[in-house]
């Protein structure tokens, strides 16, 4: 081997060792889930049995991270769901100053769920919430409504540095610049659909005591411009809180959330807005068992516009209130869910039942 050659391969060498020092590692997390699930219905309206339905389901996150030179530290996520479809991805940079990132379609700012201390899931996130078997609101219906957050947009965020506020005080900002949830790669434009307003939630979570958690969410969309005009626009909110002594764990939440509209013709009817309330108690039986009961009520505030330019109001009420367990061994989950939905749909007297066996593989 010439001097030439050795001298090469000492600078590859090199190189090889120094870009190792700062690569970033990739790890793939995940789990897979397989459910047997039994749906009925106690009344005559809006009926929803359905034949004993088996299901598997699977979601795995490809995670980097790495450390640059000057401290700071940055982290990508993509997710791989269902048919080993790229889903929701992220790239976010941490300084001294914060933390800062790109998410596509992710990036939950919603406190909506803070109050869940569910075994399983809460009642209105998962299985049967609306008009259909599989939980998809169809035309005519609609599931259990907590309105949309940032997540469901590709936004862009700011997150204050940890510890730098009293009681591990965190303050997260996010804005999308249109109301667009697609999948989108780098050098990619917007769609430019008129209508599509901008969007910003922000996020405040504080721990004021040991075992106390609280948040609040607040989601507004920017007046569309679409015709007829926008007479109401989106907003909402969210407060919630979470308190665990020893095994108990106590969970209460308030979300308000006000649809668009536009104006409306002399006989229609619409949703003004919808006000919820939720109350979650979980119990750790022991290490391995844990036990719950969640009560979800949204109440929905209708009004119609009559002929002669008057309005009026009804109320209506949709509950779901859930009983789960869930025993855990090693990186294996076997659940069971029972909700009882009344109301389904906020359909008066439209009530079903849904219960869920599951088996979670984590890895």
């Amino acid at each position: 081997m010439n001097k030439l050659t050795k001298i090469a391969l000492a600078i590859l060498t090199s190189l090889s060792i120094s870009t190792a020092s700062f690569a970033g590692e990739l790890t793939v997390t995940g789990a897979a889930k397989a459910t047997y699930s039994i749906l009925s219905s106690d009344s005559t309206s809006g009926t929803a049995n359905a034949p004993k339905g088996i299901g598997i389901a699977n979601e795995f996150t490809l995670s980097a991270s790495g450390e640059l030179d000057n401290g700071y530290t940055w982290s990508y996520a993509q997710d791989i769901d269902g048919a080993t479809v790229q889903d929701d991805a992220k790239l976010t940079m941490t300084t001294p100053y914060g933390t800062v990132g790109a998410f596509v379609s992710e990036g939950s700012l919603s406190a909506k769920y803070g109050f869940d201390a569910s075994a399983y899931a809460p009642g209105s996130d998962y299985g049967f919430t609306s008009g259909t078997t599989g939980g998809t609101v169809t035309a005519g219906t609609a599931g259990f409504t907590y309105g949309n957050n940032i997540s469901s947009y590709n936004n862009i965020q700011y997150h204050t540095p940890a510890d730098a506020l009293p009681y591990s005080t965190s303050i997260k900002i996010g804005f999308a610049p249109e109301a667009n949830g697609a999948l989108n790669s780098s050098n990619a434009t917007g769609t430019q659909v008129e209508g599509v307003g901008s969007v910003t939630e922000g996020k405040i979570t504080t721990s004021p005591i040991d075992g106390l958690t609280l948040n609040a969410s607040y989601i507004e969309k920017s007046d569309e411009n679409g015709s007829p005009k926008v007479i109401q626009t989106y907003e909402g909110g969210s407060i919630t809180g979470k308190y665990a002594i020893n095994a108990l764990t106590i969970g209460l939440g308030r979300t308000i959330h006000a649809p668009t509209h536009q104006v409306k013709t002399a006989g229609t009817e619409y949703i003004q807005h919808y006000e919820n309330t939720a109350v979650s108690i979980g119990y750790a039986v022991n290490d391995a068992l844990s036990v719950s009961y969640t009560n979800e009520e949204s109440t929905a505030h209708k009004v119609n516009k009559d002929v002669d330019d008057t309005t009026t109001e009804g109320n209506v009420d949709f509950e779901i209130e859930a009983i789960q367990a869930a025993y855990t061994m090693g990186g294996m989950t076997l659940s069971v869910a029972h909700k009882s939905l009344n109301n389904s749909d906020y359909t008066l007297n439209k009530d079903h039942k849904h219960t869920i066996l599951a088996v979670q593989m984590a890895f």
